[in-house]
């Protein structure tokens, strides 16, 4: 089978403002009564129709980064723009507005960048919703250029704060903003278009995985997303050094240094995980951490062609709180009978791939954009669990030691979702032992900067982790595995996994759970668990209430005794019970705007195994105002999903849907797309199902379904309708076993509905697979 390896290109990073590297308060301006008026810079209007048009062909190529925004270069400093203000003490501050009709977020390159100590720099929107900031002395690097964050909104104002001390010392010259229509920041957790790009077949990095769940546990802790080329997207891994003295190496792929690029723009992104991790399961990710740890600026080391590896050391420190770790590295050829990667792909949450078969040394030939090379690689033939894509290029080759052996460089199916289920993939990774010495000067080797001491060699070919690992005797970690409730009901019945993280086996502990900050309940536990082992655990049932549910499940007294790592002791999931709404019409609006044919929706009803799609919207034009009515007249769980191919939402048009006075949901700034469950109760209407004197069975079946009649009704005449309201059989019950023949009707929900010599009216509802 011929394969086609591509390498795994840039894809943009969506962040949030939250947890700068000195996040340390607020703008001075902030704190004052009267301020002087500045004048906003506009930036002119582009054509958002044709930058769309020309987005739909560069994804489809594969072969360029995923373009978040509009770059407008400008030309604004200290002297030549901005309004300067001196407050009572001396101190003074610069500040500077812009804004971007429509811009759904704004970033920013410094070209001059130094700021004196006691000086800072804050980001923020109009109405001070997000913050960035600060960025500081430590941020001065010797080439004067940084890039920023992303910060929401359309009207941004840039501020600098300068102590009397220093006045005069400050240089900042703003060189290009950069309007995103594309994205949002990380406090739209719930709609956030990073989030789940990668498709529903990969595993949160926090999901059990037998055999390397305390590896992953510390490799996670090593890796970060970074911004290239100012809007394209990677991996990399903190990498150790044999000073063990925590210089801030970060290891990913020569393809992300990408035309050049200088890592002076480069921000690094840590400890993106999210903390109720969701297993190859559908729909994906909803929850994110509430903080995010930041840091921008970094010098090139080394990088080189034919190994595919950029080392480049991070000018910013990264804070002890962080409680970062440095990957440990081996140059041997000797090889694992494992391995396993973390990663973003897509610029998601962060994810966990893994095989458990031995990869293989290859000799192979890589496009590297001037043409064919040979590249000597680790090959994966296929993984076991879930793979790799675009963004997760430079992330590294773990070992059955948990050691970097290596950093992501092509993959040959990047589309291997199918669902929750994952399809063939082979992945190459360049090695870390041809990385190592095969250079031959220090700009083209690991060697000269991870081996200071002089101490790798035959003898010794690989160190550990920095700072070094303690291990545990007793350490009880708790996940949920199954949230064991179907949206539109109230009783649930959830599943946890207990894990033993500790060298000691695990023999007893209590688990204690609790709904919306109730009391807690405690049940015992006994068992005898090895290291890394796991056991699923089933909680009594818990009863909802409809809306947003907490649910806390904590882990006490492991063994009889204090865990001795607390922090992985406690998880909490978020359960939303679906309204519930009375049969009727549900209405549909939509006001598209200059691309509605990429937007489309459907309404389906939802059971536990299958999604059965009733209505599809019509086709939509642009900037035009559509209303539609349908019938929803018998219970169950239903699901409405809109979707825009474009990836930017319905932009400035607007949605929603209702069910008479009642709002099932609305907007319009959704990304990719969005989804709102919601249940039907029939009571208002038509006769109970628990009480409809009508049984069908099987239900669902193929088509034919043998449908019993009460005794006590007399001539029931039916027909069968489908969603549509079209009539597609009718006919005649009698007492007793009928039968009613569908079977060349398609796959989809049906309603038989029934009437008897009084006028008593009953609907069933059938399900034809």
């Amino acid at each position: 089978m011929r394969k086609i390896k591509l390498l795994l290109l840039s894809m943009v990073f969506m962040a949030s403002a939250y947890g700068q590297v000195s996040n340390d308060g607020k703008p001075a301006s902030w704190r004052l009564t009267e301020l002087t008026d500045v004048t906003p810079i506009s930036m002119p209007s582009f054509n958002l129709d044709s930058i769309q048009a020309e987005d739909k062909i560069r994804d489809a190529q594969q072969n360029k980064p995923w373009r978040f925004g509009y770059e407008f270069l400008v030309d604004n400093n200290l002297e030549n723009s901005g309004s300067w203000q001196t407050l009572e003490n001396g101190d003074r501050i610069w500040r500077i507005r812009y804004t971007s009709n429509g811009a759904k977020t704004m970033n920013f390159v410094f070209s001059d960048y130094f700021i004196p100590k006691g000086a800072k720099v804050y980001l923020y929107n109009n109405d001070r919703t997000d913050l960035l900031g600060a960025y500081d002395d430590k941020q001065n690097n010797d080439r004067r250029i940084l890039g920023t964050w992303l910060v929401e909104g359309e009207d941004i104002w840039i501020e600098y704060y300068e102590p009397a001390a220093v006045i005069g010392q400050g240089r900042l010259e703003v060189f290009k903003l950069v309007h995103g229509y594309r994205t949002k920041t990380f406090t739209e957790i719930a709609f956030d278009d990073s989030l789940n790009q990668s498709g529903n077949c990969h595993f949160d990095v926090d999901c059990y995985m037998e055999g390397i769940e305390n590896l992953k546990e510390i490799s996670k802790q090593a890796v970060a997303m970074l911004i290239t080329g100012g809007n394209g997207f990677c991996t990399g891994t903190l990498v150790n050094n044999t000073a063990e003295d925590g210089t801030p190496y970060f290891l990913t792929a020569n393809h992300c240094y990408e035309g050049n690029d200088d890592p002076a723009q480069w921000a690094f992104l840590f400890n993106w995980v999210n903390p109720n991790p969701v297993c190859a399961e559908s729909p994906g990710s909803t929850s994110n951490t509430d903080y995010h740890l930041t840091a921008s600026g970094a010098v090139l080391r080394a990088r080189r062609t034919q190994s595919d590896f950029c080392l480049v050391e991070i000018t910013t420190d990264l804070p002890d709180e962080w409680d970062l770790k440095w990957a440990g590295w081996d140059i041997s050829t000797e090889i694992p009978p494992f391995l396993y990667g973390i990663h973003h792909p897509r610029g998601d949450i962060m994810k966990v791939s893994a095989d458990f078969d031995e990869p293989t040394l290859e000799i192979t030939q890589v496009n590297v954009g001037d043409g064919p090379i040979t590249a000597e690689v680790w090959t994966v033939e296929e993984w076991d669990v879930a793979g790799l894509q675009q963004g997760s290029s430079g992330s590294a080759m773990f070992d059955h030691n948990g050691l970097v052996r290596g950093q992501a460089w092509y993959v040959s199916n990047p589309d291997f979702c199918n669902g929750t289920m994952a399809t063939d993939q082979s992945t190459g990774y360049g090695r870390f032992d041809k990385s190592w010495d095969t250079g031959t000067t220090a700009a083209t080797r690991l060697r000269d900067w991870l081996d200071p001491a002089g101490i790798i060699g035959t003898s010794q070919t690989s160190i550990g982790y920095y700072p070094p690992q303690n291990l545990l005797a007793i350490d009880a970690k708790v996940l949920f595995f199954d949230k064991g409730y179907n949206i539109c009901s109230n009783n649930v019945l959830p599943t946890v996994r207990l894990i033993n993280n500790g060298l000691d086996n695990l023999t007893s502990a209590q688990i204690s759970y609790s709904i919306n900050d109730g009391e807690p309940i405690i049940i015992d536990w006994t068992g005898n668990l090895g290291e890394n082992q796991g056991e699923l655990i089933e909680l009594p049932e818990l009863v909802l209430a409809t809306g947003q549910n907490v649910v806390n499940v904590t882990i006490l007294s492991p063994n009889e005794s204090e865990d001795m790592f607390l922090q992985n002791n406690t998880v909490t999931n978020v359960i939303n019970v679906a309204p519930v709404n009375h049969t009727g019409n549900i209405t549909v609006n939509v006001n598209t705007d200059g691309n509605g044919s990429e937007v489309s929706w459907k309404i389906s009803f939802e059971t536990e195994s299958n999604s059965f799609t009733l209505y599809n919207s019509p086709g939509f034009g642009n900037n035009q105002s559509y209303s539609n009515t349908y019938i929803m007249d018998s219970e169950g769980c239903y699901a409405f999903t809109i979707t825009d191919e474009g990836g930017d939402g319905l932009g400035t048009g607007s949605y929603s849907v209702t069910m008479g006075d009642s709002v099932i949901i609305e907007g319009g700034d959704f990304g990719n797309t969005e989804t709102v469950y919601f249940s039907i109760d029939n009571s208002a209407g038509i006769e109970d199902f628990a009480t409809n004197p009508i049984t069908v069975y099987p239900n669902p079946s193929a088509g034919i379904y043998t449908v019993s009649v009460n005794q006590e009704l007399t001539d029931v005449n039916y027909t069968v309708y489908n969603m549509l309201g079209q009539a597609v059989a009718n006919g005649k019950f009698v007492n007793g076993a009928n039968t009613v023949n569908i079977t060349g009707m398609s796959k989809g929900v049906y309603f038989i509905k029934a009437a008897d010599a009084s006028g008593k009216m009953f609907t069933t509802k059938i399900i034809k697979e």
